[in-house]
């Protein structure tokens, strides 16, 4: 069974409600603290908490930076791709999503889930095979977005495409050779961004099918951005721009 550890990361996963079947604490809460807190959510979805030496946790938890909190879950249960469209339709808002193209790193496969949370991605989308995908690990590096931002898994990114881009969503691809410029595109369209994987980018027959290939422009001498930083500053830059035309007065 997956074990998750940290405060932020086992706090989120019980104010989420998300399937926890036992949690560990390295200490004895005290009303208040943050391992209090997370007792206190624990015995109110009535899941099991138990107090282990230190050594004992650091087993559990296959490490000694669990800050005194573990937690056994169930394995992640992915969502279909339907339900990511579903989410954006009860918000009232064009779609926003983000589908990762063999994305391998579980570090960055969790920083972009932060991202996406935090500027209100409806849906991230990742292959079944040949990818990262959700871990304890990537549980972690989101920290704790994950309970709040609905990941599908798929088993063709190229067909997944062709059937967003039949309910008219814009497919904007990095690339660093793209030749787009990220202004170009419109905020406000229903979009889905691709993000390659760390070595190879986006595949050929995937960044064919985009309707944009936007390059993000640098001037130092590293000459591309991390999957997860340009990834991130994609998203956020559609965020803010989508936010702007609500502030004044043009719904999204």
């Amino acid at each position: 069974m997956p074990v998750i550890w940290g405060r932020h990361v086992v706090n989120e996963a019980l104010r989420a409600r998300r399937t926890v079947r036992r949690v560990y604490l390295g200490a004895r809460p005290t009303a208040g603290s943050p391992l209090g807190e997370i007792a206190d959510l624990a015995r109110r979805a009535h899941v099991p908490v138990q107090i282990l030496d230190r050594r004992a946790l650091d087993r559990i938890a296959d490490t000694d930076r669990h800050q005194n909190v573990a937690a056994e879950v169930l394995d992640y249960e992915y969502a279909d791709l339907d339900d990511v469209l579903v989410v954006a339709q009860r918000r009232n808002e064009p779609p926003l999503l983000l589908l990762l193209d063999q994305l391998q790193d579980p570090q960055n496969l969790g920083s972009l889930i932060r991202t996406a949370e935090a500027v209100g991605v409806h849906g991230v989308v990742i292959p079944r095979h040949r990818a990262a995908g959700v871990t304890p690990a990537v549980e972690r590096a989101s920290a704790g977005a994950l309970q709040h931002v609905i990941v599908a898994e798929v088993t063709n990114l190229n067909q997944t495409v062709d059937a967003l881009k039949k309910q008219n969503i814009w497919v904007v691809g990095l690339d660093v050779a793209g030749k787009d410029r990220l202004e170009a595109v419109d905020a406000e369209l229903p979009l889905c961004v691709v993000v390659g994987s760390e070595g190879r980018g986006i595949s050929r027959l995937l960044a064919e099918k985009c309707d944009f290939l936007v390059g993000l422009p640098t001037r130092g001498k590293v000459g591309s951005l991390n999957a997860a930083v340009a990834g991130s500053i994609v998203l956020y830059d559609l965020f803010r721009r989508r936010s702007a035309s609500i502030s004044h007065g043009r719904p999204a």
